[in-house]
Order: C-alpha cells, then sequence, then structure tokens
C-alpha cells in the first residue's frame, strides 16, 4: 500500500514539529516541513499527497494551494478563522488532543479516499476545461467542440470530481497553475 506524503506549511515551528510527531507516529506517513525556497516548495506541494498549512503559510501560498486545494488542511485555532474556510479541509488545533487525532484520522480516510477516484483529465476534458479557462459559455464550447451541451456540462462535471474544483476562477488557476492556457 501507498505510504501517504505529508508537508507542512506553517510559521510556528513547534506546531510543524508537533504534527510531524503525530503524522508519522500515529499515521505512518512521510512528513516533511515545508523548505524555505520558492522553487523546492513548489515540488514539494507537487509531490505531496497532502498539505496542511496554517492561515498565514496558506496566505503566502495560495497560488500553490489553490490548484491543490482538495488536499490542503488549514490548522485553524479560532472561530473567526473557520468562519471562511468552510470549502477547505481544516482541524480546529485548539480542540484537545483526541479530537485533533479523530479529525486527522477523517482527513487521512478522506484524502485516501479521493486521491484512489481520481484520474487524470481525458483529453478532451482539457479541452473542454481550456475553453471554459478562457471565458467560453457551455454553449460557445459545445459549438467549439462540436459536442451538445449536455455533453460539455457531463465533462464540467467530471472535471470538478477529479480536480476538487468546484468554482470557474478556480478552474481558471488550475488551467493557468498546469500549463493548459497562457
Amino acid at each position: 500500500m501507498h505510504r501517504l506524503s505529508a508537508l507542512i506549511l506553517t510559521t510556528d515551528t513547534l506546531r510543524a514539529l508537533g504534527l510531524k510527531h503525530l503524522l508519522e507516529s500515529l499515521f505512518d506517513t512521510d512528513t516533511h516541513i515545508a523548505p524555505q525556497a520558492a522553487q523546492s516548495l513548489a515540488d514539494e506541494v507537487e509531490r505531496c499527497d497532502i498539505i496542511f498549512a496554517d492561515g498565514h503559510s496558506c496566505i503566502s501560498c495560495l497560488d500553490l494551494l489553490i490548484p491543490k486545494k482538495a488536499k490542503t488542511v488549514l490548522l485553524t485555532s479560532n472561530s473567526a478563522d473557520k468562519q471562511h474556510i468552510d470549502s477547505w479541509l481544516h482541524i480546529d488545533a485548539s480542540t484537545d488532543s483526541d479530537h485533533i487525532v479523530e479529525q486527522i484520522t477523517s482527513i487521512l480516510k478522506h484524502i485516501k479516499r479521493n486521491s484512489m477516484e481520481r484520474m487524470e483529465l481525458s483529453a478532451r476534458e482539457t479541452d473542454v476545461l481550456r475553453l471554459v479557462a478562457q471565458g467560453m459559455t457551455n454553449k460557445e464550447i459545445a459549438d467549439n467542440l462540436n459536442i451538445s451541451i449536455n455533453t460539455v456540462l457531463s465533462h464540467r462535471k467530471n472535471i470538478s470530481a477529479k480536480l476538487g474544483i468546484k468554482s470557474v476562477s478556480g478552474l481558471c488557476v488550475y488551467a493557468m497553475m498546469n500549463g493548459i492556457i497562457n
């Protein structure tokens, strides 16, 4: 079975070391604390299965993390943080240790399940994504690719499911970050 690879992005060294210890000892993950160099960070984000990031690190690396939203876990510690992140995976670090372990267990199961279900985009899905990112409507995409609107909608649904990205802006960022559009 594939051993999960985790990356920790946080400005809090003690939090990073504690989370690394938890992940390696209780969940048998291969865990790394984020490198400082920007290129190394981009490479690490690309290679890992799951990313744990605090708010500050998330904001400073947003361009890297939005395309990886489905495998990014935000570390929160107060209710003000939580009201803005409903659509992100998150852990409430201000609770007791048993609850934190339960949260991590649940998230790791979710990540494993999604990684098994997720596949690469087909060539046609990539074509649809490119046109979505260029701002075309479903009808324009259907006309451009000589397919029905229902087929376009089906491709868009599959793209969102595979990437874990639902918004057009998120799909645009993904397309730019992965070289699908310039």
